[in-house]
């Protein structure tokens, strides 16, 4: 039976790993990335952070080349409420206005700059 674990990252972006047993087709020679799992696949979607007692291994660097929260080296300062040293992929800024709580959650993009010292 073949398996595929997606991961959710740090970042908030998904990075998926399948394992292939005996029955999965082989890859297509014309795209070998493309193969395709047998009929009995499990699929499993960890959560970031991983569940107490979850395998505590090092989860899978983001796939993106260019992902703008590993760039900024997992520490960045929010463009769209200004809240610095966010240390997830989606800001942590909690605003409160009229006595009303209203989170950011802004993902970190390209706009958004590294939290440095100094």
């Amino acid at each position: 039976m073949c398996n595929t674990i997606s991961y959710k990252l740090p970042c908030e972006h998904v990075q998926a790993q399948t394992s292939y047993c005996s029955k999965a087709p082989p890859p297509s020679k014309k795209d070998p990335s493309s193969r395709k799992t047998c009929r009995n696949v499990t699929q499993q979607n960890i959560p970031y952070p991983p569940p107490p007692g979850y395998d505590q291994r090092p989860l899978p660097k983001c796939p993106l080349a260019s992902c703008p929260y590993e760039v900024r080296n997992r520490c960045w300062n929010c463009c769209w409420c200004g809240k610095g040293w966010n240390d997830g992929g989606r800001c942590s800024c909690v605003m409160i206005i009229d006595g009303n709580e209203y989170r950011c959650e802004h993902i970190c993009c390209s706009t958004c700059t590294a939290a440095i010292d100094g």
